[in-house]
């Protein structure tokens, strides 16, 4: 067995639910206390919390990360971009005997990065070679809503990565944002929910990263308006920041807002339905069931 564990962060993820995020870290780590002796761990190095799971692990333990130790590590880390078109990433997996180059498209940041060299580690204790896995990851495409790159209006491009969002998630997609070139960077973030107690200071330590990141803000939602404050307060002008209750009636508005060649990052909780601004500002809406996601069911009708 392979048990793959790949970030928490200081705040991790339906922490609402528990008394805080040591015990989200405690029912983490119940997945790697069930490996037997010939099982395997494969801890993210550069998360300290994951990487504390390597005492309690009774199998054998393989890390990934950019950082110096890992057993699988990332350097030359790039997103890719092209006359103002974002194209992708490209890094190096290297261990301890051999480098390979990685390329993968229309996804972006370290957090597609760290998923490549994760599924790198699983491949190399399943015995296939770093070429081999080189060329796999070379054909991966991005899930839907996951920071995949889409056409949008007025020869925009968007990031959607509306599938959901956490802390930490939220922060890796702006500092995407703010990495790649673009004439102008609109950030359109929904509310992140279940965070409980610590609601109101992780969006507006949000509002922080949206300020070195990027030009506009749109905010999405109740709990999305203290990231309108926390960028408020880190200096972002007032005349860039535009706040909405949903994203029924923020989608109308969005529209207008878009201006020629904007690199837009749309992200939020899944209950935000933050793929219905992506609909509404996507070149060709008549793909959303191909590249968008929640295009089934209950999910049309809500």
């Amino acid at each position: 067995d392979i048990a793959v564990v790949t970030a928490l962060g200081d705040i991790p993820i339906h922490v609402e639910f528990y008394s805080g995020p040591e015990a989200v870290a405690k029912e983490k780590i119940k997945i790697v206390q069930a490996l037997e002796p010939e099982g395997y761990a494969v801890l993210n190095f550069d998360d300290s919390t994951v990487l504390g799971m390597k005492s309690k692990c009774k199998g054998k333990v393989l890390t990934f990360g950019f950082g110096e130790g890992a057993d699988v590590r990332i350097t030359s880390f790039l997103n890719r971009s092209e006359f103002g078109k974002p194209l992708g990433i490209s890094f190096k997996i290297e261990t301890k005997d051999n480098f390979v180059p990685v390329r993968i498209d229309d996804v972006f940041g370290k957090s597609q990065a760290y998923a490549g060299a994760g599924a790198a580690t699983v491949g190399l204790i399943r015995g296939v070679n770093l070429v081999k896995i080189s060329e796999a990851l070379l054909q991966y495409r991005g899930e839907r809503g996951r920071g995949r790159l889409i056409e949008g209006v007025k020869s925009s491009y968007i990031i959607d990565d509306t599938y959901n969002a956490s802390p930490l998630s939220t922060v890796a997609a702006l500092d995407i944002l703010g990495d790649l070139s673009a004439p102008r960077k609109v950030a359109i973030l929904g509310d992140m929910k279940e965070l409980g107690k610590y609601t109101t200071y992780i969006h507006e330590k949000i509002g922080r990263t949206v300020a070195r990141n990027a030009d506009v803000l749109v905010t999405v939602g109740l709990k999305a308006r203290f990231i309108a404050e926390g960028a408020r307060k880190s200096g972002f002008s007032k005349k860039n920041i535009y706040s909405f209750e949903n994203s029924e009636g923020g989608k109308i508005d969005i529209l207008n807002l878009i201006e020629s060649r904007d690199l837009i990052l749309v992200k939020g909780s899944q209950s935000m339905r933050m793929e219905t601004i992506v609909l509404k500002i996507m070149a060709h809406p008549e793909l959303a069931k191909e590249l968008l996601v929640r295009q089934y069911g209950k999910w049309l009708k809500s």
